[in-house]
């Protein structure tokens, strides 16, 4: 982009420059700078830290390919990004009585946790003193209608955190009801293609089925949300964050091929699931690089549509980064994280509340997580120009390190198993999250308020807040809506679901419809587990990422 005669110009004054910068810091000036994921830093930056920068090829404009810049042409100026605050306390009515205030109070989408977590009912001796304190509960189709009451399905998008495959028969099951065909249906489940399955077409892998399904029927819902935002919070760096990723969306488009889907097919249904750390500009790199490192793989991939190279993302500001000392400096911290996403482009967000360290968000502090996104969006100025930090020397330098640094990391776990990829994902950030901690005990890694600045106001201490108190009533009010769901149903529908999704789990097909079939027979959660394990002989896997696959 500059011709040989500037850019010798630029390296003598930057000569001349450094070694004045050197006289004045002495031995201060000795130690080596580095990003929050170790990547090398310079105190500046200047044309001759991106000497070879062709902008067309690999910069360009919002909108095409290498989608640098954006995936819209327009940025934020017509579609903003969607202020999705994540949600689930309590049973339906708790988390569709939050929803409904966050709706009034400008939330623009919907995103529950909770919902079928675990592979067992709320009478379950397991769910006492937990039942509805890591999200909302979910038993049956009963719940789901209630949580999503007087909530437009066709307006609001839908985010499934967790990729149960019960839950997601539910959403769809409550759209039918509502009239709504699937093919109109928006939204997200947090799924994505683990290993496993029989044959070539991989028959029994849920994770697969669902992303058939949607992919076949349902052209509007992002049937694959690939989430390293949790992998990060366990400590990895931004490299592996970005890599993990993208080999997970490689891996899902490589899974569907037996089943006669392309990448086209498949990937302009991907979107992928972030994090925003307190490295201001290392993650708003990390967003631009990793778009582009996505568009490259894509074409690898066969990819010929230019919609298969759009990286989509949402964002969740960091939990790792929150602490429970001072806990009202993560207002700070959060809002760093949600102005870096911005800027980075992201297409939905969901920032933490400040009392997440320390309990379920209160209506207070969920209203100021919200606010936080509203005034970056209408009084900072950052969406109206569309990356507004591209053309930075430091912030294109470090754009391309993170790419340098996240594509041997990619061929690295494609060069294994897919199973001993997955692990080896699990071992990194395990690893990383190690080193973090240590640095922080070390003093090496400042945190305000947890090693320096410890003193201070009392009104920074936990104690001087009110915390959102767990209910133990919860439990007991699930328990008996279960009991009266599960006395009223009609028992001819719940058996012959019963055996239709056995016959299904047995012989392997594809189990979304079968699934749609049990939960309208109002067949529980728990039911569903057992269902699978006396057909397969194996228990349900526990926990969100797996359960109904």
């Amino acid at each position: 982009m500059f011709d040989a005669q500037t850019v010798a110009a630029v390296a003598r004054a930057r000569a001349e420059y450094e070694a004045k910068v050197a006289e004045l810091l002495g031995d201060a000036g000795s130690a080596p700078l580095a990003t929050q994921s170790g990547l090398p830093l310079k105190p500046l930056y200047t044309p001759l830290d991106v000497p070879t920068l062709d902008y067309l090829a690999e910069i360009g404009f919002p909108g095409s390919s290498p989608f640098t810049r954006g995936v819209h042409p327009a940025g934020y100026l017509t579609k903003e990004w969607t202020r999705r605050q994540v949600v689930g306390l309590g049973t339906a009515e708790e988390t569709n009585a939050r929803l409904r205030y966050l709706f009034a109070q400008g939330q623009t989408g919907f995103s529950v946790c909770g919902m079928g977590y675990q592979s067992y009912d709320s009478d379950d001796e397991r769910t006492v003193g937990h039942l509805g304190r890591g999200g909302v509960w979910i038993d049956t189709l009963a719940d789901m209608e209630t949580l999503l009451d007087g909530i437009d399905m066709e307006r609001i998008t839908l985010n499934q955190i967790g990729s149960s495959l019960p839950v997601f028969a539910m959403i769809l099951s409550v759209a039918q009801q509502r009239g709504i065909p699937l093919r109109n249906l928006r939204g997200t489940i947090q799924n994505w293609v683990i290993p496993g399955g029989e044959g070539p077409e991989r028959r029994g892998n849920g994770s697969i089925d669902i992303v058939e399904f949607c992919s076949r029927g349902m052209p509007l819902w992002n049937h694959t949300s690939i989430s390293v935002r949790n992998i990060r919070d366990q400590g990895c760096t931004a490299p592996q964050e970005m890599a993990f990723g993208l080999y997970q969306g490689a891996y899902v488009i490589r899974s569907l091929q037996a089943r006669g889907l392309g990448p086209d097919q498949v990937a302009p249904r991907i979107s992928f699931f972030l994090s925003a750390e307190s490295d201001f500009l290392e993650e708003v790199a990390k967003f631009r690089a990793m778009r582009r490192m996505w568009a490259t793989l894509a074409r690898r991939l066969g990819a010929a549509d230019p919609q298969s190279g759009r990286l989509r993302f949402h964002v969740q500001t960091s939990a790792l980064a929150l602490t429970a000392q001072q806990p009202l400096v993560n207002l700070v911290r959060s809002t760093i994280h949600a102005l870096a996403a911005a800027l980075g482009g992201a297409q939905s967000m969901s920032v933490n509340s400040f009392d997440e360290a320390l309990a379920i968000p209160t209506e207070l502090s969920a209203t100021l997580s919200l606010r936080t996104q509203q005034v970056i969006a209408y009084e900072s100025g950052v969406s109206k120009v569309l990356d507004p930090l591209g053309g930075s020397y430091c912030v294109e330098a470090l754009t391309a390190e993170l790419e340098r640094a996240a594509w041997p990391i990619v061929e690295e776990l494609e060069r294994l198993e897919d199973w001993e990829a997955f692990q080896k994902i699990e071992q990194w950030a395990d690893d990383e999250g190690y080193r973090r901690q240590q640095s922080i005990d070390r003093g090496e890694r400042i945190v305000v308020g947890v090693n320096a600045f410890q003193e201070g106001s009392d009104g920074l201490s936990p104690e001087a807040l009110p915390l959102f108190e767990y209910d133990p009533a919860w439990r007991d009010k699930q328990i008996r809506r279960l009991a009266r769901v599960c006395a009223r149903r009609d028992v001819r529908k719940a058996e012959e679901a019963t055996r239709r999704l056995a016959d299904a789990y047995r012989v392997k097909e594809n189990l979304v419809r079968p699934m749609m079939a049990a939960v309208q027979a109002y067949l529980s959660i728990g039911e569903i587990a057992r269902i699978r394990q006396e057909a397969l002989g194996e228990p349900a896997f526990a926990g969100p990422l797996y359960f109904g696959r």
